[in-house]
C-alpha cells in the first residue's frame, strides 16, 4: 500500500494534468496515473497547428503534448505512465479512497477522474483506408488523388474532408444523418453539392457508401467518454455527470474533469481550464476540513481544561 495522497488525479489529459499541477503547485500531495504511455491525452494524436489555443500559436496538439510532459517533470509533479485503473473502493466508509491497477494501490483523500474521450468507432476497425477520427488517424491514410467519403457532420468532419482536399484527393463527399453541425466556417470548405444529408449505409467491406464506390473512409462520428472500470458514476450523454466544482454528489469526494464530463464544450482550452477549477475546489475544501478539524481540537482543549 502507497503512502496517503491527499489526491490521486486519474488521466493525464489537458485536464488531468492541469489539475495535478495545480494541485501539486498549491502544497497538496498528488499522484497522476495515467493508462497510456504518456501525458497529453488527444493531443497525443493531433498534428496540427493551434489557432485555438491562447499564448500557444503555431504549436500542434504533439508539441502542446510534450510541453505537458516537460513542465510536469520541471515541477517534479508525480506521475506514472502506464497505470491502467481497473478498481475503486470506499475505505471503510471513512474519507478515503483506493484506486489500484490489480497489481499496485494508491489511497487517497480526494480522487479526479480525467479520463478524456476516445473518437467514435461505430463498429468500423481502423485500416489503410479506414480512418476513425481525426488526427494521426486521417494523416496517415494516403489520400492524393482518391475518392474519399467523410461520414459525420460535425465539426471534425468538415475539418478533416478541407483537409483531405488541400492534401490532393479527387474527391471528397460528407455523409451526415441530419443537418450538419459543423461552424460555418468549416462547413464553407466543401461545396454544398458534396454534403448529403439523411440515412445513408456505409460498407467497409466493400469500401461504398450508399452503393457509391470510394477509397478512403473517414469516420467522424465525435466521441465517447472514456469511463473508467470498478466504478459506477452518473452519466448525462454518456459523459459522467457533475456539478459546478466538478464535483460528482452521488460520490463524496470524487470530482470529475474535461471530456469525459458534460459540463463544457470540449476542447484543450476549456479542459486546461475545468481541471484547474476542479483543483481550487478541492484545495479550498481541505482547508476547510482543516479549519474544522483545528477548531473541534481547541473545543477539546477547553473542555480539558
Amino acid at each position: 500500500m502507497e503512502k496517503m495522497e491527499d489526491v490521486v488525479v486519474i488521466g493525464g489529459g489537458p485536464a488531468g494534468a492541469a489539475s495535478a499541477l495545480w494541485l501539486h503547485q498549491l502544497g497538496l500531495r498528488v499522484m497522476l496515473l495515467e493508462a497510456g504511455p504518456a501525458v497529453g491525452g488527444l493531443q497525443l494524436r493531433s498534428p496540427y497547428s493551434n489557432v485555438w489555443i491562447p499564448g500557444l500559436l503555431g504549436k500542434s496538439g504533439q508539441e502542446v503534448a510534450g510541453l505537458l510532459q516537460e513542465q510536469l517533470r520541471a515541477a517534479s509533479v508525480p506521475h506514472i505512465p502506464g497505470f491502467r485503473v481497473t478498481s475503486f473502493r470506499r475505505v471503510d466508509a471513512s474519507t478515503a479512497w483506493e484506486v489500484s491497477n490489480g497489481s499496485r494501490t494508491f489511497r487517497a483523500r480526494y480522487v479526479v477522474i480525467a479520463t478524456g474521450s476516445k473518437p467514435r468507432s461505430a463498429g468500423f476497425v481502423e485500416s489503410d483506408c479506414v480512418a476513425i477520427g481525426p488526427g494521426i488517424s486521417m494523416e496517415r491514410v494516403s489520400v492524393e488523388g482518391r475518392r474519399v467519403a467523410i461520414l459525420g457532420g460535425g465539426d471534425n468532419a468538415f475539418d478533416q474532408a478541407g483537409s483531405v482536399l488541400r492534401r490532393g484527393a479527387a474527391s471528397v463527399d460528407i455523409y451526415c444523418r441530419r443537418r450538419p453541425s459543423a461552424q460555418p466556417l468549416l462547413q464553407r470548405l466543401v461545396p454544398a453539392r458534396h454534403v448529403h444529408v439523411g440515412p445513408f449505409d456505409a460498407d467497409q467491406t466493400h469500401m461504398t457508401v450508399n452503393g457509391i464506390p470510394y477509397d478512403v473512409l473517414g469516420v467522424q462520428f465525435g466521441f465517447d467518454a472514456c469511463i473508467p472500470g470498478g466504478l459506477e458514476v452518473p452519466l448525462r450523454a454518456g459523459c459522467i455527470d457533475v456539478d459546478q466544482h466538478g464535483a460528482i454528489p452521488s460520490l463524496p469526494r470524487i470530482y470529475a474533469a474535461g471530456e469525459v464530463t458534460n459540463y463544457w464544450h470540449p476542447c484543450v482550452t476549456t479542459s486546461f481550464a475545468h481541471g484547474i477549477q476542479v483543483a481550487k475546489s478541492i484545495q479550498l475544501n481541505l482547508l476547510a476540513e482543516a479549519a474544522e478539524s483545528a477548531s473541534e481540537i481547541a473545543q477539546e482543549a477547553v473542555v480539558e481544561c
